[in-house]
């Protein structure tokens, strides 16, 4: 069976919500890998993740998983595990009985996978007690375990970890990176943290306004982003407004001799990684106390960048 067709494919999907309008989107998923979706507050991420689980109606496209089509299923028939930014616990059940809720609610056996799960995420003596008893790490811990028993097909993360302060954030942050990594099935994690989505995902989405403005592997995003807002959202900072001529940019006081190619000229507005800045002396010879060198990875005149093809995200 082609690998996509174990996997998540979304094609063409839009929804509704009042005045806001998502997508189309269309994205592909295969077993293991995990795609980060990241965008401002705002942008419709969560929105798109409550499409794919059946939580909001759609009004086009469709969601195909393993190979099934689940857009007109209800929820719980979609074999989809969820864990909320809130972790969204079942108040009056213990640890134990959160993570044998899914389960029991589709009448599947009894997992024989509920201990290993406390033991794999560390809560094993927390399995009788009570959420309210909970810290906020704990509680994401057990929302993660309640959504991996019922052995879904695909992993829906809606920002997990945004509530936690920065050390559980970074432990936690660690574990989900290691333990997606061990699963055979796709994930999706909404986040609007830069370093959270490159830390643990092999993929990238941006969503702006409801809007899929780029997708593709991370590391051709980060080195090529589409426009922008794309560019601030991966690290890009604006060095300013300039003028290009003759392959020069000016911006400010700065010369950047080659830093644009044939065909740019006029206004232009220069963006810049700061982990790409190398410091050194001037070359023998120069008058200046500072100089700056720059090699283009994209030009284009001010305003909104043009759209360029991303790569296809893996198969």
């Amino acid at each position: 069976m082609p690998t996509a067709d174990r996997g998540l494919v979304v094609s063409d999907l839009t929804g509704q919500a009042g005045s806001f309008h998502l997508g189309p989107v269309s994205l592909t998923i295969a077993p293991g890998q995990v795609l980060a979706v990241l965008g401002p507050s705002g942008a419709g991420k969560t929105m798109l993740l409550e499409t794919i689980a059946g939580l909001r109606p759609h009004r086009s496209g469709r969601i195909r998983l393993a190979g099934t089509d689940i857009t007109s299923l209800p929820p719980e028939q979609r074999r989809i595990g969820l864990v909320f930014q809130d972790a969204a616990l079942f108040p009056h059940l213990s640890v134990a009985g959160n993570i044998r809720f899914g389960p029991k609610a589709r009448r599947q056996p009894p997992s024989p996978g509920t201990d290993p799960l406390l033991r794999r995420l560390g809560i094993t003596p927390l399995a009788a007690r009570s959420p309210r008893s909970l810290s906020g790490g704990e509680r994401q811990r057990v929302a993660l375990a309640r959504a991996l028993a019922i052995q879904p097909g695909l992993l829906l993360l809606d920002e997990p970890l945004s509530a936690l302060d920065q050390p559980t954030r970074e432990d936690l942050r660690a574990l989900l990176s290691e333990l997606l990594a061990a699963l055979d099935i796709p994930a999706v994690h909404v986040t609007h943290d830069r370093d959270e989505a490159l830390s643990i995902s092999n993929d990238l989405a941006i969503i702006i306004g409801g809007q899929l403005r780029q997708a593709g592997p991370a590391s051709h995003l980060t080195a090529a982003p589409a426009g922008p807002e794309t560019a601030r959202l991966l690290g890009w900072t604006e060095l300013g407004p300039g003028t290009a001529d003759r392959g020069t940019v000016t911006t400010g006081q700065l010369h950047l001799p080659d830093a644009a190619p044939p065909g740019i000229h006029g206004a232009v507005r220069v963006f810049y990684r700061p982990e790409d800045l190398l410091l050194g002396t001037p070359p023998a010879g120069t008058q200046a106390a500072a100089s700056l060198t720059a090699r283009p990875r994209r030009s284009s005149p001010p305003g909104p960048w043009p759209a360029s093809p991303s790569p296809p995200t893996r198969p």
